[in-house]
């Protein structure tokens, strides 16, 4: 599942949803993830979310609520 950031970034840019894994991105890429499925009106879908501290999820949530899903 793991994919490098850039690659990710772009498909989500591109309109594409994707899942990713907490264990392979940081809060601060996956905030920035997130981000690049709101300007493409998708949706990213991130997994293993339970690894990730309640702020981490608040800032994730933050930077694109109706674009992410935590799973």
């Amino acid at each position: 599942m793991a994919r490098d950031y850039y690659e990710v970034r772009h498909l989500l840019l591109d309109g594409i949803s994707l899942e990713v894994s907490a264990d392979d991105f940081d809060e601060y890429d996956l905030r920035h993830l997130v981000e690049a499925a709101v300007e493409g009106d998708t949706t990213l879908y991130i997994s293993d979310s339970g690894n990730l501290d309640e702020d981490d999820i608040r800032l994730i949530a933050d930077a694109g609520k109706e674009n992410v899903v935590f799973l």
